[in-house]
């Protein structure tokens, strides 16, 4: 719970776009932005429809008008039964009569505030872990991935590396971060590869070797795990929104 508040909060300092957590039941767990207009508007039994027709990922896009719009992603990209962030409504276009102060934002907006609520979370994730008083051995293991992500790590070589039982590394790993090792590690080298495809013009294959993937494809498919894009998706999708970004400052 503090947790999706401390997301919401930032997400909507941020953008200022009314925002909801709500649980796979659809039982609300916080929201920021809704007025009684806004509750009233907001379709339920749309989002019922998606959850049960969806097997895992959710971000997708709802029209409740001709002039308003919602998004709705995954609180946990790897888990659906975690719930929900509920992004909107906005209106896309300026009109006279909105006369309940719903947020002006273009349709395309929608992606990109997907995206940053994510990131935030992301974000969140990655500091409690610093933070955290683990175990001995998971803080050294976390240091190891820090300082040699780019090469190659296994579960056994960490454990010959930490000189500890495989099964009893794995065991106490996940109870102390919730995650799994692996899990741990392809989300690491994910989030460098991001600021890599961001920020260079290396290929695929350069990115992936450079982040610790002997294989491009492997790599591939371990980031669209992680972001529902490949990576020349996120690239592309990256250069159009800082083309946006530099249009709207011209």
């Amino acid at each position: 719970m503090e947790f999706i508040i401390l997301v919401i909060t930032d997400f909507y300092q941020c953008c200022s776009i009314p925002v909801k957590a709500i649980s796979y039941e659809l039982d609300e767990i916080y929201k920021i932005g809704y007025n009684e207009y806004l509750e009233e508007i907001f379709p339920l039994n749309d989002i019922s429809s998606l959850i049960n027709n969806c097997d895992s990922v959710v971000n997708s896009h709802f029209e409740i008008s001709n002039n308003l719009h919602y998004k709705v992603v995954n609180i946990s990209k790897l888990d659906k039964y975690k719930g929900f962030f509920v992004l909107g409504p906005i209106c896309s276009e300026k009109t006279s009569e909105n006369v309940h102060n719903i947020p002006h934002r273009t349709v395309e907006c929608l992606n990109y505030i997907s995206n940053l609520i994510l990131n935030i979370s992301e974000d969140k994730i990655d500091k409690n872990m610093n933070n955290k008083c683990f175990n001995p051995y998971i803080k050294k293991a976390i240091e190891y991935v820090h300082k040699n992500y780019e090469n190659d790590i296994t579960i056994t070589s960490i454990c010959q590396h930490l000189n500890i039982n495989k099964s009893y590394f794995c065991s106490i790993f996940k109870n102390d971060t919730g995650q799994t090792f692996s899990y741990f590690l392809n989300h690491f080298r994910v989030e460098k590869s991001k600021k890599l495809l961001q920020g260079t013009d290396l290929s695929l294959l350069d990115i992936a070797i450079s982040v610790g993937f002997n294989n491009q494809n492997y790599y591939s498919m371990v980031f669209k795990k992680f972001t529902n894009k490949t990576p020349s998706q996120y690239r592309a999708s990256n250069y159009v929104e800082k083309r946006n970004e530099l249009q709207e400052n011209y």
